[in-house]
């Protein structure tokens, strides 16, 4: 399995973010955006992006969150 992009979370980045397949919504909590996806896609258990962190999508379509 070969990375194919990486993405950081910055919460201005909406577009690019919301772009990916696995994205189920964006939700905000306590006025920060929140990326919540499919668990279907994923490569850990971790099914929420936070500011900071780093969507992974690798070419077989998984997508992997690495924490701050």
């Amino acid at each position: 399995m070969k990375e194919k992009r990486r993405i950081t979370f910055t919460g201005k980045n909406l577009n690019d973010i919301f772009k990916l397949e696995p994205v189920q919504c964006i939700r905000k909590k306590d006025g920060k955006p929140l990326v919540v996806l499919e668990y279907g896609y994923l490569q850990t258990f971790r099914a929420v992006a936070h500011i900071g962190d780093t969507l992974v999508e690798y070419d077989n379509g998984l997508l992997e969150i690495e924490r701050k």
